[in-house]
């Protein structure tokens, strides 16, 4: 199931493409110049490969720093890789928010699917792997980016499902005050290649890494519906990542065994005991929306919980 707004997005991109057999499929190469009408990307070094794409460093004739996003065809047929261009390029229309990695373009060039999005500085999983030792300084404004983002999705009906350090983005800018320069980062959701209707969520036919998926993903019976909890339940590992200053990897016997909630209690953190809500294995009791995740960190931050 599509909503309406996506629908129309996607009817314009589609009427611009003519459905062929491909014949010409080709990465870029470095320094290569791709054209779209009348707008020229140089493209850059290779940045990162996933199961759908291949993301390059570019940029525009205005200098702005973009990423080109490829996707791949694998064995897959020319019609599958278009519509599942046509779908993460629909949602990246929809879903735009300060929070959320903005997309520039979308094109095909030469049987091959290019998404030029703006490119961010690095990745969360490089900060938690360099940070110092006041994690408590990080996690409000880790959270609050990536919650309203979440709150943004989950209001639209979507749930992302693919949360983790590699895909929260830190991006920089530089804000000037009477002659002092002031960098201020902010953090930006991005790769909404699985994000799903709630009403439409597929969670079994995902492959997420294990240590991501929350107990009701093995389990709905038992722990509860799959739903925008799964965001939560992400978050939650987000957060715990920031707090053990590494990515914590668990089988599914400790996902389902608590050992996620459990490690986030006994940290000595004053968010650990929201941490551990929102990893809570039943849909039931764990915390329940974006907000009121936020509303229960900012509380522990000014020691009134």
């Amino acid at each position: 199931m599509i909503s309406p707004s996506i629908q129309k997005g996607v009817a314009v991109l589609k009427r611009t493409i003519t459905v062929r057999q491909p014949r010409r499929f080709r990465l870029p190469e470095k320094g290569e110049i791709i054209v779209h009408g009348d707008r020229r990307y140089f493209m850059g070094e290779k940045v990162g490969q996933g199961g759908f794409g291949v993301v390059y460093e570019c940029t525009d004739e205005w200098g702005n720093a973009l990423v080109a996003k490829v996707l791949l065809p694998h064995e897959r047929r020319y019609a599958e890789v278009r519509e599942s261009w046509l779908e993460e390029t629909g949602k990246l229309l929809e879903l735009r928010h300060p929070n959320i990695t903005y997309v520039h373009d979308a094109f095909e060039h030469q049987d091959t699917f290019y998404l030029v999005i703006e490119r961010c500085n690095f990745p969360l999983m490089q900060v938690i792997t360099s940070i110092g030792v006041d994690v408590d300084r990080w996690i409000p404004y880790v959270a609050r980016d990536v919650l309203q983002a979440l709150d943004y999705i989950h209001a639209r009906g979507y749930v992302h499902k693919d949360l983790h350090p590699g895909n929260i983005f830190v991006t920089e800018s530089r804000q000037q005050a009477a002659f002092i320069h002031r960098i201020v980062w902010s953090f930006k959701v991005g790769d909404l290649g699985l994000t799903r209707l709630e009403s439409d969520i597929r969670v079994f036919q995902t492959l997420l890494a294990e240590w991501m998926r929350p107990p009701e993903s093995y389990d709905p019976d038992k722990f509860g519906p799959v739903g925008r909890q799964v965001d939560i339940y992400q978050t939650g590992l987000v957060l715990l990542a920031l707090m053990l200053k590494e990515i914590p990897y668990f089988t599914q016997e400790e996902v389902l065994g608590g050992i996620p909630q459990a490690l986030a209690q006994k940290h000595d953190s004053r968010f650990a005991p929201v941490v551990a809500k929102a990893l809570r294995r039943h849909v039931e009791w764990r915390t329940q929306t974006a907000l009121e995740f936020w509303r229960e960190l900012s509380m522990a931050a000014t020691g009134k919980m």
